[in-house]
């Protein structure tokens, strides 16, 4: 009898176990970047205050590469302790009237594009290309310096209306935008840009080897331009961004005859 009662103590340790191990596992999975739902002037308030910089991840519900860094960047288990202890961080969704107003302010023109502010609201870093892990923890792991994480005491501000008692009109925001205009935008084109065209894949992996090859091999700016055939998304690798056609003609010449690469100009 003593023998039973003792196995099954045994047995109800075990089980307790497996349950405190199966418990962790899920803490672990679920853990995730603390994306804060507010505005960059809020962010960077609170950044200031705590001595830390601000991550800012612009994107677009129909940007493939954009959900693809979702999936594998940002749940990197370096890059989430990374960003939640050193950064605020936030999302800024472009196909809305305040993520329009900050693409235009911070010059967004690709997908996806990650801004890197220090405490002072200064851009130290721009990111305008789908990353893997390793190469977003290296550039975080840069800017986390002392120098870049001062904190910043302000004084509280009091608004004019509150300190004269009056209710006097404050002066009209200058990135407001009426919904009028912000559809007109998106009925027209913007300046053009020349780029080349140096690949299109069908898998996105593929994709992502080529621009890690450009990036080792290049300077100019690399984008990830997703488009679709049929029922297929298709990835259209571009390089460079040239004023005239005649620029980018030169540089698909140089592209084959110095690397190999058949390039047509998009």
């Amino acid at each position: 009898m003593k023998n039973i009662r003792t196995n099954l103590k045994q047995a109800l340790f075990a089980s307790l176990l497996m349950v405190l191990g199966l418990t962790t596992v899920s803490a672990s999975t679920t853990n995730s970047i603390k994306f804060m739902d507010v505005k960059v002037e809020e962010a960077l308030a609170k950044a200031s205050a705590e001595g830390k910089l601000v991550f800012m991840d612009f994107y677009a519900s129909w940007c493939t590469p954009c959900k693809w860094m979702e999936k594998t960047t940002f749940a990197d288990s370096r890059i989430t302790s990374a960003l939640n202890e050193n950064f605020v961080s936030i999302k800024v969704n472009i196909d809305n009237v305040d993520g329009f107003q900050m693409k235009n302010k911070y010059e967004v023109n690709y997908l996806p594009t990650i801004l890197i502010l220090n405490s002072n609201g200064k851009m130290v870093e721009r990111i305008e290309q789908t990353m893997v892990a390793d190469d977003l923890i290296g550039i975080l792991e840069i800017h986390n310096s002392p120098e870049n994480r001062v904190i910043i005491k302000h004084d509280f501000n009091l608004s004019p209306k509150r300190i004269n008692g009056t209710e006097d009109v404050e002066e009209e925001d200058p990135w407001t935008i009426s919904q009028n205009d912000y559809r007109r935008y998106q009925a027209s084109e913007e300046k053009r840009n020349y780029r080349v065209q140096t690949g299109v894949y069908t898998d996105y992996t593929d994709a992502h080897e080529q621009v890690q090859y450009l990036r080792n091999t290049f300077i100019e700016p690399i984008m990830v331009m997703n488009d679709f055939k049929g029922d297929k998304v298709l990835f259209k690798v571009m390089l460079g961004q040239f004023k005239t056609s005649s620029e980018a003609q030169s540089f698909c010449k140089i592209l084959k005859t110095n690397f190999k690469i058949d390039a047509i100009v998009n």
